[in-house]
């Protein structure tokens, strides 16, 4: 056996650097192209599904409110975001009022699941106060305005 070993110590040092080698690219390999599984982790464990009827019902009630141009609806993870654009001459407090009621479309297990936000724009993009922005955290029932506030340049 160890004239096998002394005869071949060259090929056998070749086979365990290259052994080693591979293992090397695979632990590289794991940490910087690990994309494998879920994208968003374990945090979606336990999703509560929102059939297309709902959100479809969900347009349809923002839609049929007054000075409401166009609705957007896109479940992200755990949150349903809301693009919603307004006539012009809505002011700050009517925008905020068109997310009124619509919570009430989802079931209590769906309530406690996900969080809701608002992006609320109107089609003239010079107009101050816009857009805006409502948060409504699953543990809340109500929504979190952003801040009102006076569109600035920041190109000065």
């Amino acid at each position: 056996m160890m004239k096998l070993v002394k005869k071949n110590k060259f090929t056998i040092v070749v086979v365990v650097l290259f052994v080693i080698f591979m293992f090397g690219v695979s632990e590289i390999k794991k940490v910087f192209f690990a994309n494998d599984g879920a994208v968003y982790g374990d945090r979606l464990v336990g999703k509560v599904e929102v059939d297309k009827e709902t959100y479809n019902q969900l347009k349809e009630q923002i839609q049929q409110k007054e000075k409401v141009e166009s609705v957007e609806v896109r479940e992200n993870g755990r949150l349903i975001n809301l693009s919603i654009t307004v006539a012009n001459d809505t002011s700050l407090e009517e925008a905020k009022a068109v997310t009124d009621g619509m919570i009430d479309l989802f079931t209590d297990s769906q309530k406690g699941y996900y969080d809701f936000q608002a992006f609320i724009y109107k089609t003239d993009a010079a107009e101050n106060n816009f857009p805006i922005i409502g948060y409504r955290h699953h543990n809340s029932s109500v929504f979190v305005w952003s801040k009102d506030r006076d569109k600035t340049d920041i190109s000065s």
